[in-house]
């Protein structure tokens, strides 16, 4: 690019801090002043503040804002809860011998040449890690440990934040690093691993790996060997007047969440009360939802199966609270304390038991956000909020109920044969990894098979699948197979479908524009399924990989009990060094349960074949290891699973944004993060779909709900012409009450009606509209239930608006009771459900259609006005516009052949209109619950 080099950068710095200030791009174009005083500003700019070049020159100004403009990456400020206290003022390391600066630098290929993430992404590393160091305290003696909170999205790069906040902390005189990794030993040594890689390679400091040995008093370096006692360690700090970079010592350990690795690591922290003393602690708790939460139900005795659970939570708190491992008090308290959890499935963490004594985030919750470059639920199943911007991509297979039969009979071994559907997914996948050995790829390529929990059920499924691979080989049905389904999909998810689902994707200009026919592939495809072997183990012990064949692996703890002499049946990927050795990339067919599901990395995924359930929201995002970075390989991606578990990745997508919304008001509200949970607590998602188990929630109480600053919407319907035409007549009837409607003040394509009983709405349209049984908001009972309630006790919420809007360009008109509301188009997913799901009805700033424009004061129509503007926090704006205790009832009129048919969607081509609302309860200003208890049935 044509100013790309550095003597630009302070020119960009201002050009990004005015854009930042609200200013427009032509706006900066001419230096917010008319064009004959811009000459003026340029020069003042270059000869007296010296932020321009002085070899640049006036006429370059624009085309320099104008490159900018092409790939401009909004400043990114990191977004967080806290409690008001700011413990550091640290700032960003800068000098180049510092562990942080080289991390840096090895994450952008600077160390090695190998690019890890864009320089945006890196830079939203830099202030998460930044803002939570500074979120931390050096010296706890006093104030009791730090406890603090960081989501982030399942495979978004969390772990690169771990390290990131180890580097600075590292530099900052923080010197024990303790790593809580899972309750699965290989998923505990392959994040040991990657801490052990990338601080080698970060440096700055001597980074010390320490791992238990088979003696409890003593830790081991795993790179030198060296035997550590407590006595041992050197736990020197930048202010003791040395240099820093190998003088200082850092020491990282990586316990397993087990009960006696725990007692161990504890008791060994405290064997030495100097030393102790003289600990800096930062406990991270990866998938802290995970083994951390206290599953005893409060009051009463813990259950068998959760004797092991409780032990973990009760050792972590002794730890984090500086206790012995019997409980007893310690000789000598630690200097400092850190405790920070992180997980992208937070509920547990924020709805368990919140005392002092617990290991709820009471200090801080940090927010992570998902980078451009990540596919996650909001990309691949299109979101609840932004269904116009994200709708979800087209590659989502379905598995339909028949195969889910023939699958517990894989499981139990009397299958004669490999379900229909795994076939297709197991031929994409090895088309698919042809096409990258064609392309070059060399990392390893993998599929995941994740159907049962069951151990016996895998190995069962790896016979079947195993003779199958190996008789359709041979016969060449194998790659018939692959020939016919390959050839199928890559017309079902082009380079155009994934630049409508993913717009905001920075690699864009990087993906393939169309994929090669199959005949350029082939050859690869018959190399590829020469042969299914298990990895093999030489005679020194070491693993050996086969370039030209797939490695079928079983991961769970019976399979290399299972496996024939000779031979790895568990996944592990090949070394760096195999990596170079190997002239094409190896393939892996991987099946599994529990370690899959939770914690281990598969590289490379291209392909999922997902058979599992859960009523649980956080195991089932914690299993769906297909969420990540895809570069590469965008359009082959693949998914097969149920239409069941789809719609409550669906449902979780929708939790998943109403929980992010709650905490940016909780944020701009500075409110303490021990209001958070609480709140999240009482949501009205929990009505159908269990956030987490019961007895991770303690302070859950199941029937109690509250939806103030909730919304939801009704957006499937069956095509049943007489239900159609009910829910038309009832609507009709019901508004036809209302009288004359009134146009909106703020919106050309909506009309209103102020005041109307709330019993109105409840008796003649609630009670009337009839409702699909695939909805996710079926239960209008429990909603009624609570708003009766809150009436009756609280004297609120008796009255409401009730709203039409539409299209105002639309030549579709409705004309009802005074109004004249152009319907609204919609179009339906491409699915195999027997219902019309257009998945987002509400259209942008509709939520605020009621507010009475005319009789705000000026201040409260800047309010209106910016929130009409930026589209954010709508509903809690409601509070400030004189709509606190206004409910709104949203209604539209769906055109039957409305909508323009794309990759993912379809016209709806209902046998009539199709009447679509939406419930809308002002939020709370002071944070007061107005929970009420309803009777809920929760899913089976």
């Amino acid at each position: 690019m044509k100013f790309a080099s550095a003597e630009y950068l302070e020119c960009k710095k201002w050009i990004s801090s005015a854009i930042e200030a609200g200013h427009t791009w032509e706006e900066v174009k001419t230096f917010f002043v008319s064009n004959e005083e811009a000459h003026e500003v340029f020069t003042k700019l270059q000869t007296i503040d010296l932020i321009i070049p002085l070899n640049m020159e006036f006429e370059d100004w624009a085309e320099l804002v104008s490159e900018m403009e092409q790939d401009y990456q909004p400043l990114y400020i990191p977004t967080g809860l806290t409690d008001g206290h700011f413990n550091n003022s640290f700032a960003v390391p800068t000098d180049n011998s510092t562990p942080w600066i080289r991390y840096k630098r090895y994450l952008a290929g600077e160390l090695d040449g190998k690019r890890r993430m864009s320089d945006f992404s890196i830079g939203v590393i830099e202030k998460n890690c930044h803002w939570v160091l500074n979120h931390l305290n050096q010296d706890t003696r006093a104030t009791g440990p730090v406890k603090g909170l960081v989501m982030g999205s399942v495979q978004s790069g969390k772990t690169a934040n771990m390290i990131g906040l180890s580097t600075m902390a590292a530099y900052y005189d923080w010197n024990i690093f303790i790593l809580l990794s899972g309750t699965i030993e290989n998923l505990r040594k392959q994040t040991r691993d990657r801490f052990s890689q990338d601080l080698r390679k970060s440096g700055g400091v001597s980074w010390h790996i320490l791992d238990k040995t088979s003696t409890s008093d003593r830790l081991v370096d795993i790179d030198t060997g060296t035997l550590y006692l407590p006595d041992d360690l050197k736990l020197n700090n930048m202010q003791d007047g040395q240099p820093h970079g190998q003088w200082l010592h850092r020491y990282v350990i990586v316990c397993l969440k087990n009960k006696s690795r725990l007692e161990r690591l504890i008791n060994w922290l405290h064997a030495d009360a100097k030393k102790a003393a003289r600990m800096r602690i930062i406990v991270i708790d990866d998938e802290a939802d995970q083994a951390s939460i206290n599953t005893k139900r409060i009051g009463d005795k813990p259950s068998e199966e959760d004797i092991e659970r409780t032990a973990v939570n009760q050792l972590i708190v002794d730890l984090v609270n500086g206790k012995n491992a019997d409980g007893s008090i310690a000789q000598t308290q630690f200097q400092a304390m850190n405790y920070v959890s992180f997980t992208a499935t937070p509920y547990a963490n924020v709805l368990n038991e919140a005392s002092d004594a617990s290991l709820y985030p009471k200090n801080f919750i940090c927010n992570l956000p998902e980078p451009k470059e990540y596919f996650g639920p909001k990309v691949i199943f299109g979101s609840y909020e932004e269904s116009e911007k994200y709708p979800g991509l087209s590659i989502i297979r379905t598995i339909p109920s028949n195969e889910m039969a023939m699958l517990r009979d894989v499981h139990n071994g009397t299958a004669s044969s490999v379900p229909d559907e795994m076939k297709k997914s197991v031929a994409w996948f090895l088309s698919s990894a042809a096409l990258l050995r064609k392309q070059g790829h060399k990392k390893p390529i993998s599929m995941l098979i994740h159907t049962t929990g069951l151990q016996n059920g895998h190995l069962s499924e790896y016979e079947l699948l195993r003779d199958w691979l190996q008789t359709a080989s041979r016969s060449g049905a194998l790659l018939d197979l692959c020939e016919s389904v390959y050839s199928d999909e890559i017309k079902k998810f082009t380079y155009d479908d994934l630049k409508e689902g993913f717009p905001d994707y920075t690699n864009l200009d990087s993906v393939d524009k169309s994929l090669p026919a199959f005949s350029l592939i082939k050859d690869e495809v018959v190399k590829v399924t020469k042969d299914v072997v298990n990895i093999l183990l030489d005679e020194e012990g070491e693993l050996v990989y086969n370039e030209d064949a797939i490695h079928l692996c079983v991961d769970n703890c019976k399979a290399n009990w299972y496996a024939d002499d000779g031979a790895f049946l568990r996944l592990v990927y090949p070394t760096h060094e195999q990596l170079e050795a190997l002239q094409r990339a190896p393939v892996f067919i991987v099946m599994g349960g529990n370690t899959l599901s939770r914690g281990l990395t598969i590289e490379g995924l291209v392909c999922s074949y997902f058979a599992r359930n859960s009523n649980l929201a956080d195991t089932l995002m914690q299993m769906a290891r297909w969420f990540g970075y895809k570069t590469g390989y965008e359009l082959l991606q693949r998914i097969w699973m149920t239409q069941d578990v789809e719609d409550k990745f669906h449902l979780m997508e929708q939790i998943d944004e109403k929980l992010k919304r709650e905490f940016d008001m909780f944020m701009e509200r500075g409110i303490s993060p021990s209001k958070f949970g609480p709140r999240i607590m009482n949501s009205a998602a929990i009505v159908k779909f269990l956030l987490t188990s019961k007895n991770k929630s303690q302070n859950l109480v199941e029937c109690d709900f509250d939806f103030c600053g909730d919304s939801y919407e009704i957006t499937k319907y069956d095509d049943d012409h007489e239900k159609l035409m009910a829910n038309l007549s009832c609507t009709e009837a019901f508004l036809n009450t209302l009288g004359i409607a009134e146009p909106s003040d703020v919106s050309k394509s909506a009309f209103v009606w102020r005041n109307v009983p709330f019993n109105v709405i409840k008796t003649s349209f609630l009670a009337q509209y009839s409702i699909s049984p695939h909805s996710l908001q079926k239960d209008i009972p429990i909603f009624v239930e609570w708003m009766d309630k809150v009436i009756k006790e609280e004297n609120r919420f008796q009255k409401w608006n009730v709203a039409v809007a539409g299209d105002s360009k639309s030549s579709e008109r409705w004309q009802i009771s005074g109004a004249n509301v152009g319907k609204i188009a919609r179009t339906k997913k491409i699915s195999q459900q027997k219902c019309i799901d257009i998945g987002s009805l509400r259209s942008g700033t509709d939520v605020l259609c009621d507010v009475n424009y005319f009789a705000l004061s000026q201040e409260q129509k800047a309010v209106c006005d910016d929130a009409l503007k930026t589209k954010k926090s709508l509903i809690q704006k409601r509070n400030s516009l004189n709509l606190g205790d206004y409910p709104l009832l949203l209604l539209y009129r769906i055109e039957k052949n409305g909508g323009v048919a794309t990759a993912t969607r379809e016209r709806i081509n209902s046998s009539e209109d199709i009447i679509g609302f939406s419930i809308i309860v002002p939020g709370e200003s002071d944070n007061i619950s107005h929970a009420k208890s309803v009777t809920v049935k929760l899913p089976e």
